[in-house]
C-alpha cells in the first residue's frame, strides 16, 4: 500500500525593496499563520482637471508639478538607498516614485504599505496598494514578512512581492494561475525548481496544444507527448525532445494517472521494514559536467611531488546525460510505502562515509543514488609522502552509479 503525501509546498520568494535589499532573510519560524489580508483597500486618486496633457499616458509626472491631486503618482529625486555599499555613487540620488497624501506631503509604497501594523500574529498577511490618476496608475503587492536584522530579534516589515505571488501563492503546487492585471490577463505555472527545491511561478503564454510552456523557464523539467512524439519546454518555446526523455513520457502506462499514481506503479508488493525503492518518475539532466579522482594511494606517491594530487593524471572531469528517479521511498512499519526523508537518510549507514586511514586506504564503499542524483563510488586516498594530505586520508569520488550509464563526450 502506498500513503498520499501532498507534492512541495510554494513558498514564493520574497523581493525586497531596494532600502532593505541587503538584509539577510530567514524564517522566523516553523509555521507561517494564515490571516486573512489586511482590510486596507486599493486607493485610487482622483483624476486632476489639470492634468498634463503633454505627459505620456505611462509616465508620472514631477513632483513639482501643479495640479497634483491626492493619490496622484509623481516622481523627484530622492537617496540611493545602494550608495552606502558603493565606493562611488555619482550624485547618491535616484528618481524615486512618490504617492501626494495632500498638504504637500509626499510618501512612497513602502512607507504607505507599513502604515498597517505587521506582526507574528499576521505574518504571511498580504496588502495590495494602488494609486495614480488618470496619467499614471500603479499597483505594488507587499507581505508582512518575518526577517532578521541582526542574530539578537526576528523583525516584522512589509516587503514588496509580485503580482503572482499575491494572486497565486494559495494555490496548490503544479497548478495553473490567472488572474486580471493593469495590462491584461496573468497566466502563471508552478514549476519546479531543483536548485532551490521550491515550486515557483513563472508567466507563459497560452498558444499552444501543448500546455504551458514559460517564457523564461530553462530547466530540463517540462515535457509534453502529442501522439508519438514528446517536447521539451524551453523559453516559451516547446521543441522536439531529443536524447534522453523521462521514462514517464514514453511509458504507456502512464496515460490517465496522476505523476503520484504512477511514481508508486512499481513498489513492490512484498517488503521489509526499512526497505528503499526509487519511484517511476524521472528527471533528466544533459551535458552535465562531473569530476572524479581515479588515481590509488601508491599511484600517487609514485608522484612524489606535493602538487601533483591535482594533476590532470588524478583529476579526471566528464559529461554526462542521464535520467535520475525523482523520489525514494521507504517501506514504514505500518506497512505503507511514504516518501524518503533527510532524516531517513541521515539515519542510514548506507549514506555514511566511512573515515579514511593508512589501514583502509584504496578501499572503495558506494553512496546510494539520491533524488535526482547519481550514486556515488568513493576510495580512500591516503599518501603519506604528500604534504597536501599529510598523514590524513581523503575519500575522493572515483566513480559514479547512473540510473541509466549514459555517459557522453570526455573533454
Amino acid at each position: 500500500m502506498f500513503e498520499r503525501k501532498g507534492i512541495r509546498l510554494y513558498f514564493p520568494a520574497i523581493a525586497a525593496l531596494a532600502a532593505f535589499s541587503m538584509v539577510p532573510f530567514t524564517a522566523c519560524g516553523d509555521d507561517v499563520v494564515n490571516t486573512p489580508s489586511p482590510s486596507t483597500e486599493p486607493v485610487v486618486g482622483e483624476p486632476s482637471t489639470d492634468s498634463v496633457s503633454t505627459k505620456e499616458p505611462s509616465e508620472p509626472r514631477n513632483c513639482d508639478d501643479e495640479g497634483l491631486t491626492v493619490g496622484s503618482i509623481c516622481v523627484k529625486e530622492a537617496r540611493n538607498p545602494v550608495c552606502s555599499y558603493r565606493i562611488t555613487c555619482g550624485t547618491g540620488t535616484i528618481l524615486k516614485e512618490f504617492v501626494y497624501m495632500g498638504d504637500g506631503v509626499f510618501e512612497d509604497f513602502y512607507t504607505i504599505a507599513n502604515k498597517t501594523v505587521c506582526t507574528p500574529g499576521n505574518e504571511g498577511a498580504k496588502q495590495e496598494l494602488t494609486y495614480g490618476d488618470e496619467s499614471y496608475k500603479k499597483t505594488q503587492y507587499y507581505r508582512c514578512t518575518c526577517h532578521w536584522p541582526s542574530h539578537d530579534a526576528p523583525a516584522y516589515d512589509w516587503f514588496e512581492i509580485d503580482a503572482a505571488a499575491y494572486n497565486c501563492d494559495e494555490k496548490p503546487a503544479g497548478e495553473i494561475c490567472s488572474f486580471e492585471s493593469p495590462e491584461g490577463k496573468q497566466n502563471y505555472l508552478s514549476v519546479y525548481n531543483p536548485y532551490t527545491d521550491m515550486e515557483i511561478w513563472e508567466k507563459f503564454e497560452p498558444n499552444s496544444e501543448l500546455g504551458p510552456c514559460p517564457t523564461e523557464y530553462a530547466l530540463d523539467r517540462l515535457f509534453s507527448k502529442s501522439g508519438e512524439n514528446v517536447y521539451k519546454c524551453y523559453s516559451g518555446e516547446w521543441t522536439l525532445a531529443e536524447g534522453l526523455v523521462p521514462q514517464q513520457y514514453l511509458d504507456p502506462r502512464k496515460d490517465n494517472l496522476t505523476d503520484e499514481e504512477y511514481d508508486v506503479l512499481g513498489l513492490p508488493q512484498n517488503a521489509s521494514v526499512g526497505d528503499r525503492a526509487a519511484g517511476l518518475l524521472e528527471d533528466c539532466v544533459y551535458n552535465k559536467e562531473f569530476s572524479y579522482f581515479p588515481c590509488t594511494s601508491s599511484e600517487l606517491a609514485d608522484y612524489h611531488l606535493a602538487y601533483t594530487s591535482y594533476n590532470s593524471d588524478c583529476w579526471m572531469y566528464k559529461r554526462y546525460d542521464d535520467c535520475e528517479p525523482r523520489n525514494y521511498y521507504r517501506y514504514r512499519e505500518n506497512g505503507l510505502w511514504t516518501l524518503e526523508t533527510d532524516e531517513d537518510r541521515l539515519n542510514d549507514s548506507r549514506f555514511q562515509q566511512p573515515e579514511c586511514t593508512e589501514e583502509n586506504k584504496d578501499s572503495v564503499f558506494e553512496i546510494p543514488p539520491q533524488p535526482g542524483e547519481p550514486g556515488k563510488v568513493y576510495k580512500c586516498i591516503w599518501n603519506s609522502a604528500t604534504v597536501i594530505f599529510g598523514k590524513l586520508g581523503v575519500n575522493r569520488v572515483s566513480d559514479y552509479i547512473f540510473h541509466k550509464a549514459e555517459k557522453v563526450n570526455l573533454f
